[in-house]
């Protein structure tokens, strides 16, 4: 009897303790629950300067609830309604990953829900450069330029190069846009009808006058001959 009484009481013990296990571990449930949670959260970055006017970029992480971790660079951020700011001298050019946990008071604490990716551009320090101001277009003046530049005599020569292919066109444009004698008696013609056109007339006439009389006289001294 002793035993039947014991072996209720070890499976009533055993039943209890799985049920509470069961209320604080992180179920299957909750875990899908606080993953659609951190699937909604969005990264962005935003270039700044210190005092040094040293670039550096911001990552900023919004739509983080309250029970969602972020962690980057071997730490660990709690939202501020809703948004984590991390500061970091990040590499331009480059794709970094912002992992989010579950978060201290719940059930799925530190446990690895989702992870969010951002590819920071390279910002390139010429393009603040009194010259970019005049050739914005140039490529080595884009402000994200992605390419490696290789120093300030480079971007020089790079810009040189660049301002003397610009003279080039715009002489070859002068050249092809420059006008034929021929084509500018056209246009002065054209442009001043209002005598051109009087004077075209009375010389016209008077060469048709001419071969009129030419004609006349032939044929008199063909009839004076016969």
């Amino acid at each position: 009897m002793k035993k039947n009484k014991l072996f209720l009481i070890a499976i009533f013990l055993f039943v209890f303790s799985f049920a509470i296990d069961v209320d604080a571990y992180c179920t299957t449930r909750r875990y899908s629950d606080m993953k659609a949670v951190a699937y909604k959260a969005n990264v962005s970055y935003e270039l700044k300067f210190d005092e040094f006017h040293h670039h550096y970029f911001e990552l900023t992480v919004t739509d983080v609830y309250k029970t969602i971790l972020v962690y980057f660079g071997g730490i660990y951020y709690e939202p501020v309604d809703g948004v984590v700011h991390i500061e970091a001298r990040l590499s331009g050019g480059t794709t970094y990953e912002v992992q989010l946990f579950g978060g201290y008071g719940t059930h799925c604490v530190e446990e690895y829900l989702y992870a969010k990716r951002i590819t920071v551009p390279k910002y390139n320090i010429y393009s603040e450069r009194d010259e970019c101001i005049e050739y914005e277009e140039f490529e080595l003046c884009s402000k994200w330029y992605p390419g490696y530049i290789g120093g300030e005599d480079v971007f020089l020569d790079k810009l040189n190069e660049y301002v003397i292919s610009l003279n080039k066109t715009e002489e070859e444009t002068i050249k092809v846009k420059e006008k034929s004698f021929f084509e500018k008696v056209i246009d002065f013609y054209t442009d001043n009808l209002i005598f051109t056109l009087p004077i075209t007339i009375i010389i016209l006439l008077f060469i048709v006058y001419k071969i009129v009389v030419r004609i006349i006289r032939r044929r008199n001294r063909v009839k004076l001959n016969s």
